[in-house]
């Protein structure tokens, strides 16, 4: 039985979202309705917002049920001819669209929350030539998105992980705001400033060590997080640290079935520039969290002098004639796919005898 699927696009903010809703085409029976003609409505962003949510959404499948039924002409105990999926989709928006999606896995795991990059629906926007730009319009191109791409659903990330991004993301915050401090310190003159200066700095270094024994206390508290840290970690030039900021980015290395979809989300996959007679390098795409590409750099940096088949690997490709910053790129990407095999072989690092895998390759 071929499922109908009604698609919800939500445009999400702070204090709430609005939803849209779009109807599968049925031929003679439902046509396609123009983007601007779907139903919206707006909601709090929080737990009883999604409640009231899924209950529109209950009133809004049993008119289109009963309407299919009368022009069918089934009867209200007759089974129909196909099944009624509900499909929700929403661009990332941090921790907004996170806790929607938390709420929404909560109480009805059915609909299937998916999040997906914000440049994918702007630049489906823009094909559809919407005059306007409204947060009901927003979320009605959306809905269209989903029901003309149809996207793959997410996962749905892990409450644990979430809760480990949020520290992550703040221990580095403290992290660029003490450094920034640091730097600024030698070109001050006044006295005053200079103990000033040196005054917050300290209490920025508190802040990060407070914060770094909180991520350690954290990932001990979780068995799974606390075995892919413990596996990363075991590669040399890691550190805790780095190994939590990249699950806390990326979730668990276990979720991604093929390596390209992992290079992808972690935004070091090529963009290939060619358009007729014009010749432009490639660069790469970095379309996924930028602290996962800043914590791999990182990790290059210590991992290629201490791992001698990362060494040979910078090295021959800087004898080929790759710039050295194209060669710790190429590193980060291998680094990457490396610790991938180890989490999903669920084995430490052992360059002894390291195994070769397409993974590795």
């Amino acid at each position: 039985m071929n499922p109908k699927i009604i698609w919800i696009g939500l445009d999400v903010a702070k204090r709430d979202f609005v939803a849209a809703l779009d109807f599968p085409v049925i031929e003679g029976i439902f046509d396609k309705l123009p983007v601007s003609n779907l139903s919206t409505k707006e909601f709090e962003n929080s737990e009883a917002g999604s409640k009231k949510l899924l209950k529109w959404i209950d009133e809004k499948v049993q008119v289109f049920d009963s309407s299919y039924r009368q022009k069918c002409s089934y009867s209200e105990e007759a089974e129909l001819p196909f099944q009624i999926e509900l499909r929700v989709l929403m661009e990332s928006t941090g921790i907004y669209s996170r806790n929607l999606e938390g709420y929404l896995l909560e109480q009805r795991p059915t609909v299937q929350p998916t999040i997906i990059n914000a440049s994918l629906t702007a630049a489906f926007r823009n094909s559809l030539n919407l005059k306007n730009k409204t947060d009901d319009l927003d979320a009605k191109a959306i809905a269209r998105f989903g029901s003309e791409r149809n996207p793959i659903p997410s996962s749905g990330s892990k409450k644990s992980y979430s809760q480990l991004c949020e520290l992550c993301r703040l221990r580095d915050f403290y992290t660029v705001q003490e450094t920034a401090l640091g730097n600024m310190h030698e070109s001050l003159q006044s006295p005053t400033l200079k103990r000033m200066n040196t005054t917050v700095r300290k209490s920025y270094t508190r802040k990060i060590e407070d914060l770094e024994r909180e991520i350690k206390k954290f990932v001990q508290e979780h068995e799974e997080l606390r075995r892919e840290v413990e596996i990363l970690d075991s590669m040399p030039g890691i550190g805790l640290i780095n190994a939590t900021m990249l699950l806390a980015e990326l979730g668990s290395l276990k979720d991604y079935p093929t390596r390209n979809k992992l290079v992808a989300m972690a935004g070091m996959n090529p963009l290939n520039n060619f358009s007729g007679s014009s010749v432009r390098r490639s660069k790469l795409s970095k379309q996924g969290p930028p602290l996962v590409r800043k914590s791999l750099f990182l990790i290059a940096m210590h991992a290629v002098n201490k791992v001698p088949e990362l060494r040979s690997f910078h090295d021959r490709l800087v004898a080929s004639g790759k710039k050295p910053m194209t060669a710790q790129c190429a590193c980060m990407r291998k680094i990457l796919l490396i610790l991938r095999t180890m989490v999903m072989e669920d084995r430490f690092f052992c360059e002894e005898s390291p195994k070769k895998t397409k993974e590795t390759a």
